[in-house]
C-alpha cells in the first residue's frame, strides 16, 4: 500500500512539471526579440495590457549571474512585484525557462512592438474589465486584406481596425451595424469626392493628400491596408443592446489614436 501511495506522489509531480515545462508549444509573433528588447530599453519601463485583460509592466535589462548571465530579457511586473522573465530563447513560446507562462505578455509586447501603445495614460481611462477583454481579443484577431474580408465577413455588428502597413500604425477604428456592407462600402468607387463623406478611410487619404481620387484611395486601401474584426452582436439583456460595441470602439480610438478618428479641424 505505502509503495503505491509513493508511486501515486510521484505520478502527480510529474503531471505537475508537465504542465509547466519550459518552452511550450509554439506562438507566432513578428517582432524581432533583440528589436523589441532594444525599443523598451531605449523607452524604459512600459505599460501594457494582456489580451485577457492583465495589467503589467515590461523592462529591458540584463542577467547578471546564473544560465543566462550577460543575457538580454524583458522583466514582466504586476503591481510592482516581478512575475516572469522572458530571454530571446522563451520569445515565441506559452512557457519561458522555468515554465512559467508567458503566452499573453509576449502577445501584448508584440502588439505594442508594431505600433499598438497602450500607454499608461489610456489606463488611467478605467475602462470596465470587460472592454480591455474585448480590446485583447480585437488586437489578438488576425489581419485580414479588404478582399478577403469582403468575401468572409458576414453581415453582422461589430467592430474593426484599419492598418496601414505602408504607414505602420491604425489609421481607422469604428463599429458597425453591418460589417459586410460597411467594408464593402470603404472600397466603392465614388464620381464625386464630395460624396465621400460616408466614407471616412477614403476621405481621409485625399484631405492627407496620399492620393486624389477615390480611384488612387481605392487602390491605396486594397494595397496597403488590412483590418482586424471583431464581432459583437447587440445584447437584447441590455437598456442599450449596442453599448458594449460602442464603449470598446471609443476605447480603441483613445488609446490608438487613429489618424483618420482624431480630427484637426
Amino acid at each position: 500500500m505505502l509503495i503505491l501511495f509513493r508511486h501515486f506522489v510521484i505520478l502527480q509531480g510529474l503531471g505537475k512539471l508537465k504542465s509547466n515545462l519550459p518552452h511550450q508549444s509554439r506562438k507566432i509573433l513578428e517582432a524581432d526579440f533583440s528589436s523589441l528588447w532594444d525599443r523598451i530599453y531605449a523607452v524604459g519601463e512600459t505599460y501594457l495590457v494582456t489580451p485577457n485583460g492583465h495589467k503589467f509592466t515590461a523592462e529591458a535589462t540584463t542577467a547578471v549571474r546564473g544560465i543566462h548571465g550577460k543575457q538580454k530579457l524583458l522583466r514582466i511586473k504586476q503591481k510592482g512585484r516581478e512575475f516572469a522573465r522572458i530571454y530571446e530563447c522563451c520569445w515565441g513560446h506559452t512557457t519561458n525557462c522555468y515554465g512559467t507562462r508567458i503566452g499573453g505578455y509576449s502577445e501584448s509586447l508584440n502588439s505594442w512592438y508594431k505600433g499598438l501603445i497602450i500607454s499608461l495614460d489610456s489606463l488611467t481611462l478605467k475602462p470596465k474589465n470587460e472592454v480591455i477583454h474585448d480590446f485583447g481579443t480585437l488586437l489578438g484577431s488576425p489581419l485580414q486584406s479588404y478582399q478577403l474580408a469582403i468575401s468572409n465577413v458576414s453581415p453582422l455588428p461589430g467592430i474593426y481596425l484599419v492598418y496601414d502597413r505602408r504607414q505602420k500604425k491604425y489609421i481607422y477604428a469604428d463599429s458597425a451595424e453591418d460589417m459586410q456592407k460597411r467594408i464593402q462600402e470603404e472600397v466603392r468607387l465614388q464620381k464625386s469626392n464630395s460624396r465621400l463623406k460616408a466614407q471616412t478611410i477614403q476621405k481621409g487619404l485625399i484631405e492627407s493628400k496620399r492620393c486624389t481620387t477615390s480611384a488612387e484611395a481605392k487602390k491605396y486601401i486594397l494595397t496597403n491596408c488590412e483590418i482586424r474584426i471583431l464581432g459583437i452582436p447587440d445584447e437584447k439583456g441590455r437598456k442599450y443592446p449596442w453599448i458594449r460595441r460602442s464603449l470598446l470602439a471609443h476605447y480603441a480610438i483613445s488609446v490608438l489614436e487613429p489618424d483618420f478618428n482624431i480630427s484637426t479641424d
